[in-house]
């Protein structure tokens, strides 16, 4: 889950930015929290409380306090934040350098910017953060972002895959071979030819299947019931 603010004085504006954004980072699956501010220095204030935001959108022309001075002072307080510029003054963008905003978008061509920016996003997020795993669906091309730590199982179900996560599933058509070769190098069992399960989550492992810490019941192949048990001893008494 990622945390942005949006510092926008024209309420009607703020209010569209943050239904599009919305919208555009579920298109991809990505978790995001919005606070909405009209006013620069009650933004200010949260952050100066030790809130943080992983992303920015704002203005530069606000009554008050404007948007650079806003974002000078963040940055001496976060310099990892992400800032997005979003303004109509286009001799505006050489100023904004000094606080190294991530992007800078004209008003005018928000719309057609809107999935670049949620992509470039994204992808710069996904470096930060490793764990961070991103899975493209082959036909829509769609990318979905997911915690690899909050990741409970995957199921295959024909042509599609569920994610389970510790916040919901999600349904992607791609195949589990595509998904099992992303998740290769993190800690996840395959214990039915159906299914890749987090060994985080594993609570018990029987004759027929495994139990996970939800309750759910993934079943086990016949004939694997020791090389799971083995494999979740292994990464279990890691470090001991």
């Amino acid at each position: 889950m990622f945390h942005a603010a949006i510092c926008e004085d024209e309420p009607e504006i703020s209010k569209y930015i943050e239904k599009t954004l919305a919208s555009e980072f579920k298109k991809v699956g990505i978790e995001i929290s919005f606070e909405v501010f009209n006013n620069g220095n009650r933004l200010i204030k949260m952050i100066d409380e030790h809130y943080h935001f992983d992303i920015l959108f704002m203005d530069i022309e606000m009554p008050e306090i404007d948007g650079i001075s806003i974002c000078r002072k963040i940055r001496q307080i976060n310099s990892e934040t992400l800032v997005v510029f979003i303004s109509n003054k286009d001799e505006l963008v050489f100023s904004s350098f000094e606080v190294q905003p991530f992007r800078f978008i004209r008003k005018s061509h928000y719309d057609s910017l809107l999935p670049s920016l949620v992509a470039s996003i994204q992808t710069e997020m996904a470096r930060r953060h490793p764990n961070i795993v991103q899975i493209k669906e082959p036909g829509s091309k769609d990318l979905f972002s997911f915690d690899i730590s909050q990741i409970m199982y995957v199921e295959a179900q024909g042509k599609n895959c569920m994610i389970v996560t510790t916040k919901g599933s999600t349904t992607i058509k791609t195949k589990l071979m595509e998904i099992e070769t992303q998740l290769a190098e993190y800690d996840f069992l395959k214990p039915h030819r159906s299914y890749l399960v987090n060994y985080k989550y594993i609570s018990k492992v029987r004759k027929n299947d495994l139990e996970l810490t939800d309750h759910s019941i993934i079943p086990i192949s016949r004939g694997h019931v020791d090389e799971m048990k083995n494999k979740f001893l292994k990464y279990t008494t890691r470090g001991i």
